[in-house]
């Protein structure tokens, strides 16, 4: 009877040497099928594939920008202050009919990037024709009680030259005080 250990050597060389045969007849094979100029089968290892089929994430900002441009109708970047006021307009509209929305919110149901929004709801809001509650993204827009103007040309107080007086006296006498309180220290 034979040694079960030298069996089982004798199983384990046998294995090799087939493994080792079928591997040469492939490499023969990849040798003859370029020398007909078919291309080879390789086939790449674990890990990431050479091309993603699809980019994910955010889209690169040069792309964003150009599709904002297209979006506004401007030809170098910049928009018209009709352009503008006319998105004032409808945002105001959109604000009216769907209060408490965020920025975020008002763009998709408008399909437009909030880039686009910014410029329109600061004019709405120095001319008090929007206000907000809350801060940073969850910053809530509810129309304003504003007046009925175009919101171009929001209606400022101007100070006169009698609250200018009226100013400087105050702060001079705030500054006499100080210096008084001092000097008695």
């Amino acid at each position: 009877m034979a040694n079960p250990s030298n069996v089982r050597l004798t199983q384990l060389v046998d294995e090799f040497v087939s493994q080792l045969t079928v591997l040469i007849h492939q490499s023969a094979l990849e040798t003859v099928r370029e020398a007909l100029g078919e291309a080879p089968a390789k086939r790449r290892g674990p890990g990431r594939p050479r091309k993603a089929a699809k980019r994910r994430g955010r889209p690169r900002k040069a792309t964003k920008q150009a599709a904002t441009r297209r979006k506004a109708g401007a030809t170098r970047g910049r928009r018209s202050a009709e352009q503008v006021a006319a998105m004032g307009k409808t945002v105001l509209a959109h604000v009216r009919s769907n209060p408490g929305q965020r920025l975020e919110e008002i763009g998709r149901a408008l399909g437009e990037p909030t880039k686009v929004l910014k410029r329109p709801i600061a004019n709405l809001l120095s001319a008090k024709r929007l206000r907000t509650t809350g801060q940073k993204r969850g910053t809530k827009y509810f129309a304003g009680r504003g007046g009925a103007g175009s919101g171009a040309g929001s209606a400022k107080r101007k100070t006169t030259k009698k609250a200018a007086k009226k100013s400087t006296k105050r702060r001079t006498r705030k500054v006499a005080k100080r210096t008084k309180a001092k000097a008695k220290k």
